[in-house]
Order: structure tokens, then C-alpha cells, then sequence
């Protein structure tokens, strides 16, 4: 019988566990809220904190919630249905200020408003689904265990009509479904489907189900809306460069009269994309480049850039690499710096590199939930020469 012991949970840190104490040391209790006196098994105890999970909740908190989905705690796709969806967005907006505090050294630092998503439900246009020996799902909470699936309440009702045909159309291990503006969905394996037109903010972009793109539609609009305004400047001179652009979405969004727009990513396919776009619609001042951020993107840079340089990066989730990064912070060249993260530890992480000898400081900070329901919180930060 494992170790149980009893404490009040105080917040919600990053990865949506409660946080209280136990023993003289920091616990991180899953399944505990805010406010809560919960009983709760030891999962895993070191010198400095403990990790565990409810077993009993004593005094509930008044923003616990019934989780609506049948597969809730055993699949690991959601974090948050047993909280309601107001007091999400307000845990999460003061952990984005806890981690640029603690981990990027920002003292005193204090987050704008979370962006909140319409809906905290079927919002998710993307998703990928794992082959088991019974059909099709997700993996599961604590394991690569994968808990088949008829619904999923994160996905969009386009998605989840197709998940009755999964069977007949899925014969890889992997499978990614997309649901565009129309409602149809797109499959990663079906012949045919490599390349589908969609629609954002009234512009037609090629996507792929090969490729990533964003996953929740009204957020990726308002992300592309707060950079233009947050940009302000353009025209002659100025030129826009999109570093890991993947199917060029900012690229193609941000509302800017640029000189040039420059894009590059690793992914064939979803170079690919780019360059169905802008060949399909006769785009000018706009071009897309193949190859490793890390080892190209300066020698891109260097032949195209103007007078007046914005870079905007959205890395995967692991951050910029610190060589590159350290390329960034020095270019005298570069005028302004958008991040987007899908992670903000790995944000204030880099962050703190940049601003660490006052070359660049922190402007705007701005939070979206761009995945309800879940752990992960996107966040765009500007910086700026100082």
C-alpha cells in the first residue's frame, strides 16, 4: 500500500497540480485545486518535493467541476475539466507571471489578461491519433498505454463524425486529422489529401495533414491580429522574417505592407505549403526558404535584409537552440523580436538570455488559450533593442 498524507493545496503550477507542503517540502499533488484539503498517494518523493495524486478530496473547492468526458483521468489529452473554465484562465495567467519570475529572473513582473477561447470545447482542428490492437486513440495519462476513443470533447464535431471511420482509413501506427473552415476533415494517410485550401481571417492558405499548423482557429486569428498591431510599423524598408514558419500562417496573416516577408522552415511539406500559396494567388514580396533554422537562417538573413528588421520565431515546444539564440541577441540588425510559445518555461528560459545585459528588454507579455482544458498555455512576447 503506497504512502498517503494530507495537505492544503495552495495554487496551481504549471502542469495543472496542486501545490502545497508536506513534511517541510513542496508537494505537487494531480487532481488537487486551489483552496482544497485533499488526502493524496506519493507517487514520487525526493529531498526537495514530493509528486502525488488524489485519493480523497476533504474540503472541495467552489470551482470544481464534474468533467464532462467519459475517458477523463485515464487519457492524457486533458488536465483541467474538473476546474471551471473562469478560474482556468486565471491560474494560468499567474502561472505565466510565476515562471517569468522564478525562471526568467523578471522581478515584479505582471502579466497581461489571458486571451480566453470561445469555447473550452471542440475548439481543437487537429488531432493525431495512436493505432491499438481495438481501434484508435490516445495515450493514455501515466503511459504509452493507448485508450481507444469514440469522442473526443477537445475536438471539433467535424472530427469526431470521422472517428467512426477511423478503422477503414487508418493503417499506420499514427494517424492526423485536420478539420478546415468548411467542416471537412483531412486525413495524414489518405490518398490524395497531402495539400487542402483554408481560410483564415478571410485569406485562403494551403495546409497539409503532414504538416503542423494551429490548432485552435479563433486564437491563431487573434495571435495574427495582436502581432500586426503590436509590429506598428512597416512600409518601405521594413521587412518581416518568420522563423520557423512552417505552412507560413503568420506569414501570410500579419497585416503589414512589408518590403519583404521571409520564411523558413525544415519541413518539406510544409514548405510545400508556402509555396503552393503564394504560386496559387500571384503573392509578391514574399518568399520561403527550406532549410535549418539554426544553420541557414543568417545567411537568408544577410542577402535580404532592409533598413527595418522584425523577427518573429515560434519554436517547438523545446525552445531555440542557445547557438541561435546567442546569433539573435547580437544582430545589430534586428529591430524588434516576437516569441511565441507553446511553452512558457522555455520562454522565460530564453528570455533570460536576452535580457540579461540589457541589449534587449521586455516589452509586451500577452497569454492565450489557445488549448482549454489542458496544461499548456501559448505566450507572445515582444522584445526590443534597447
Amino acid at each position: 500500500m503506497s504512502k498517503q498524507f494530507q495537505t492544503h493545496i495552495r495554487s496551481l503550477a504549471f502542469g495543472a497540480r496542486g501545490v502545497g507542503e508536506v513534511e517541510g517540502k513542496i508537494c505537487f499533488v494531480e487532481g488537487a485545486l486551489p483552496g482544497e484539503d485533499v488526502v493524496f498517494d506519493i507517487i514520487k518523493d525526493t529531498a526537495r518535493y514530493v509528486e502525488g495524486k488524489v485519493v480523497e478530496v476533504l474540503k472541495p473547492s467552489e470551482d470544481r467541476t464534474a468533467p464532462p468526458c467519459q475517458y477523463y483521468g485515464r487519457c492524457g489529452g486533458c488536465q483541467l475539466q474538473h476546474l471551471n473554465y473562469a478560474k482556468e484562465l486565471d491560474c494560468k495567467r499567474q502561472q505565466v507571471e510565476d515562471i517569468f519570475q522564478r525562471i526568467g529572473g523578471k522581478k515584479n513582473f505582471t502579466c497581461d489578461e489571458i486571451i480566453p477561447s470561445p469555447d473550452s470545447f471542440h475548439y481543437r482542428d487537429t488531432v493525431t491519433l495512436h493505432k491499438s490492437e481495438g481501434g484508435y486513440g490516445f495515450y493514455s495519462a501515466r503511459s504509452k498505454e493507448i485508450i481507444d476513443i469514440s469522442e473526443c470533447l477537445l475536438a471539433t464535431k467535424a472530427i469526431n463524425e470521422k472517428l467512426e471511420e477511423m478503422p477503414r482509413i487508418g493503417r499506420k501506427d499514427d494517424v492526423t486529422l485536420k478539420s478546415d473552415h468548411a467542416g471537412r476533415v483531412w486525413a495524414s494517410n489518405r490518398p490524395g489529401e497531402r495539400f487542402f485550401l483554408d481560410k483564415y481571417n478571410g485569406k485562403d492558405i494551403y495546409l497539409s495533414p503532414k504538416a503542423f499548423s494551429q490548432t485552435n482557429r479563433f486564437i491563431a486569428d487573434k495571435i495574427a491580429e495582436t502581432l500586426t498591431e503590436w509590429i506598428g510599423f512597416s512600409g518601405d524598408g521594413a521587412v518581416f522574417f518568420d522563423v520557423y514558419c512552417g505552412t507560413g500562417f503568420f506569414s501570410f496573416l500579419t497585416e503589414r505592407d512589408f518590403s519583404l516577408r521571409i520564411g523558413m522552415d525544415e519541413n518539406r511539406i510544409a514548405i510545400d505549403c508556402t509555396k503552393t500559396t503564394v504560386k496559387q494567388f500571384g503573392l509578391e514580396k514574399i518568399k520561403f526558404y527550406r532549410g535549418t533554422v539554426e544553420e541557414d537562417f543568417f545567411n537568408v538573413f544577410e542577402r535580404a535584409k532592409g533598413d527595418h528588421n522584425i523577427v518573429f520565431i515560434d519554436p517547438s515546444r523545446a525552445g531555440v537552440d542557445k547557438r541561435f539564440l546567442c546569433k539573435l541577441k547580437d544582430c545589430k540588425d534586428i529591430d524588434k523580436l516576437y516569441y511565441l510559445s507553446c511553452d512558457p518555461s522555455k520562454l522565460a528560459r530564453d528570455m533570460k538570455m536576452l535580457i540579461d545585459d540589457a541589449v534587449w528588454s521586455l516589452g509586451r507579455v500577452l497569454p492565450f488559450d489557445m488549448f482549454p482544458r489542458t496544461r499548456h498555455i501559448e505566450v507572445l512576447a515582444e522584445f526590443c533593442r534597447t
